[in-house]
């Protein structure tokens, strides 16, 4: 039985998250993976890869990172991959790392997208969570091939709350290949929710489960209303170290 977080730990994070979720006008910079890192709209990029990174030390015991990309793939371009790091070494310490990236495959050939989330723990009273969310878009579902995984391990751990969910969107002949403003802004939020949610208090695989679904259905029905899409393919995977 996983033994309770500090009341004062879980409502820190809470507030570190929202502050991330609300940062919108900090300096551009390269991120930190040790304390937190530039808003996430100035780590935001056009580039195939991107990533956020966790690691919590004794110094800094509560860190959140978050990134995001809008990534196009044109015949040839590569494959876009977007991940997700949290990792725990250290007694009582805390990591989220939060990722969100919409890839737009343009019209002539194949395109290639991966989703990862990863958390790892090695401590005592200590948490990992990563949440990594990629929408994809094409005109075809022969012209995307995707993969979707997450990874959750718990070594050497006492009482540790340790969480990877991944989840991958792929949206299919949309009449509006761009989400809108207000959709980005709403899975954005979709997304942080879900990070407090993994972080705060004992987690086991059902109940993160749980909270991933209901995560993915209601993204699935804001991007599927927003982009007037045929079909949106929704892939979820979730792992813990319990």
């Amino acid at each position: 039985m996983m033994a309770r977080r500090p009341r004062w730990r879980s409502l820190a994070l809470v507030l570190a998250l929202l502050a991330l979720a609300l940062a919108g006008s900090s300096a551009a910079g390269p991120a930190s993976a040790q304390g937190r890192g530039p808003s996430d709209d100035a780590r935001a990029s056009a580039s195939l890869d991107v990533a956020s990174s966790a690691i919590p030390t004794a110094a800094q015991p509560l860190v959140t990172d978050s990134a995001r990309a809008d990534t196009v793939l044109g015949p040839g371009s590569g494959k876009a991959v977007a991940t997700a790091v949290s990792t725990s070494n250290c007694a009582g310490c805390s990591g989220t790392a939060i990722t969100f990236q919409t890839v737009s495959v343009a019209t002539g050939g194949p395109a290639m997208a991966d989703n990862v989330a990863t958390a790892w723990s090695s401590c005592a009273s200590c948490s990992s969570s990563a949440v990594s969310v990629q929408i994809v878009t094409g005109s075809s579902a022969s012209a995307v091939t995707v993969n979707n995984r997450s990874l959750a391990l718990n070594v050497a751990c006492a009482s540790c709350t340790t969480t990877a969910v991944a989840l991958q969107f792929v949206v299919i002949g949309a009449t509006q290949r761009a989400l809108s403003a207000s959709t980005r802004a709403l899975i954005k939020k979709i997304e942080q929710q879900l990070g407090i949610k993994l972080s705060v208090g004992p987690q086991n695989r059902a109940s993160a489960q749980k909270d991933a679904d209901d995560a993915a259905a209601q993204a699935k029905s804001e991007i599927a209303k927003d982009t007037g899409a045929a079909d949106v393919r929704t892939k979820v995977g979730v792992d813990s170290g319990d």
